[in-house]
């Protein structure tokens, strides 16, 4: 069995991976989410299964996340899996309206937390025999496909992650780690809306078969959640 981290796992694609783990019977999954008395739906799913558990996390606090981690700990010392899913994508990103406070709050959601995340979570990853490290991005952090304005944070700290990727690509491959950014398509979440094409299950089935199927020569690649790669 293997143990599988999932951070932002009470809605959209996180709440979709994890139901899809536990559709597969073989993994215990530990997820996270800020307000665990308020997801619901996590709430449902862990009485029905065992094999999964909810800790509460916010990604951006370092007492949470050390707090997080010392819960993780009196119950496993390995993971298999970490899969640094907790994002944002706020309104107020135009040309016109974009801040420097509002690209901080969202750098330190989706670039800077990933990376404290994975810090954290070492020990564990370095305790299995198959660690793969999975970073969340977007084909939104593509410059090869910018051809649009606006969403100026959510774009850029999503390029960021994937530079910060392939450095830990570099300094992880000693310990054996596979690490990658995989997008996981326009899915439908609060966050994709409703006319994207793709559906949360069909999005979190490529996922876990991405993860299932990885190997040591895709580290520091770019993938999607059929498994092709992704144009940087």
């Amino acid at each position: 069995m293997e143990h599988i981290l999932i951070t932002g796992a009470n809605r959209g694609i996180g709440l979709a991976v994890v139901e899809e783990y536990l559709s597969r019977g073989d993994a215990r999954v530990y997820s996270t989410c800020r307000h665990p008395e308020e997801a619901t739906a996590l709430q449902k799913l862990a009485k029905k299964h065992d094999q999964l558990e909810i800790i509460p996390l916010d990604v951006t606090e370092q007492a949470s996340i050390q707090r997080a981690f010392r819960e993780i700990s009196a119950m496993t010392t390995i993971l298999d899996v970490v899969i640094n899913n907790a994002g944002i994508d706020p309104p107020g990103q135009s040309f016109n309206t974009i801040t420097a406070d509002l690209m901080l709050e969202v750098y330190r959601v989706n670039t800077a937390a990933p990376m404290i995340i994975s810090q954290t979570a070492l020990p564990f990853l370095k305790n299995s025999d198959n660690a793969r490290l999975i970073h969340i991005s977007t084909s939104m952090a593509s410059l090869e496909n910018r051809s649009y304005g606006g969403s100026y944070a959510y774009c850029s700290s999503k390029a960021a992650l994937n530079m910060a990727m392939r450095g830990m690509a570099v300094d992880l491959r000693r310990d054996r780690i596979i690490t990658i950014a995989l997008d996981p398509g326009w899915v439908q979440t609060d966050m994709g809306g409703d006319s994207a094409p793709l559906d949360p299950k069909d999005s979190a089935e490529g996922i876990v078969n991405v993860i299932e199927g990885l190997r040591s020569s895709d580290s520091g690649h770019y993938l999607v959640y059929d498994g092709s790669e992704h144009p940087w």
